[in-house]
C-alpha cells in the first residue's frame, strides 16, 4: 500500500513538472511572438518624417580615412550644413533639386530604408524597453544590392560600390515604440583594387537639432540658388 502511495506521489509530481514546463515554454513563446516583424518595422519606419537630423559618411582603409562627409539638416526653414573630405564646407538655405544627394536624404528616411524592406526576413528584431532594434550582420547578396542601390547611402562621397567585392555588411536600425526612426547605422567592408576598405554611414540626432543658422560671414558672399533656378 505504501509503495502504491509512493508511486502515486511520484507520478503526480511528474505530471505537475511537465505542466509547469509547458506553461513556461508557452509563456516564452508568447513573449517572442509579441515582437513585431522586421517587415512591419521597416514598412512603418520608412514613413518617418522629421524636422532635423545629422548624418556622417566615411570610407576607411587600414584605419586611415580615405574620404568622409558630414551633414546637418533643419527642415523649417531649410538649412543644410555639409562638411566634405575635400576640406570644402557647404551651406544651403533654399529648396533642393530632387536630383540632389542632400534632397534624396532629407526628403524622407524612406529613401534609405525602402530598399531593405525586401530583405526584411534577413533582419533580427530585438526589444530594449519600449524601443526596437533591427540588426543584420553577414554577406548576403540581397543586402549588398540594397545598399548599392540606395543613393542616399552611397552617393554623397562618391563611392562606386558596383566595382568592389563585398566582404561583410553590418546594419542596425533603431526605432521607438511607434516605429519612428531613432538612428540608422550601416557599415560595409569590401575589397577595392585589392585593398580592404570599410564604408560607414550613420544617421542620428533626428529631431534633436533645434536651430541651424548660416554664419553672417557666409551670407555676405552667398548666392541665392532659388533665384538662379527661377531665372533659368
Amino acid at each position: 500500500m505504501k509503495n502504491k502511495k509512493k508511486y502515486f506521489v511520484v507520478v503526480l509530481f511528474s505530471l505537475l513538472l511537465v505542466a509547469l514546463t509547458g506553461c513556461s515554454s508557452n509563456s516564452n513563446s508568447k513573449k517572442e511572438n509579441t515582437l513585431p516583424s522586421a517587415k512591419t518595422i521597416l514598412t512603418n519606419a520608412q514613413k518617418t518624417k522629421f524636422q532635423s537630423m545629422h548624418a556622417t559618411w566615411s570610407e576607411n582603409s587600414k584605419n586611415e580615412v580615405v574620404q568622409k562627409a558630414e551633414a546637418q539638416y533643419v527642415k523649417d526653414p531649410t538649412v543644410i550644413f555639409a562638411n566634405v573630405s575635400t576640406n570644402s564646407n557647404h551651406w544651403f538655405k533654399t529648396k533642393l533639386s530632387k536630383a540632389s544627394s542632400y534632397s534624396t536624404l532629407t526628403d524622407s528616411l524612406g529613401t534609405i530604408l525602402t530598399p531593405f524592406i525586401g530583405t526584411s526576413k534577413l533582419f533580427k528584431v530585438q526589444q530594449t524597453g519600449n524601443s526596437y532594434a533591427l540588426k543584420y550582420n553577414g554577406n548576403s547578396k540581397q543586402i549588398w544590392n540594397a545598399i548599392i542601390s540606395d543613393s542616399a547611402v552611397t552617393s554623397l562621397i562618391g563611392i562606386d560600390l558596383d566595382d568592389v567585392k563585398p566582404i561583410n555588411n553590418n546594419i542596425q536600425i533603431d526605432v521607438d515604440k511607434n516605429y519612428s526612426v531613432n538612428d540608422v547605422k550601416i557599415a560595409s567592408t569590401y575589397k577595392d583594387d585589392g585593398k580592404q576598405k570599410t564604408f560607414t554611414m550613420k544617421v542620428d540626432q533626428i529631431d534633436q537639432i533645434k536651430n541651424l543658422t548660416v554664419p553672417a560671414s557666409v551670407k555676405k558672399s552667398a548666392v541665392d540658388l532659388g533665384t538662379i533656378n527661377k531665372n533659368n
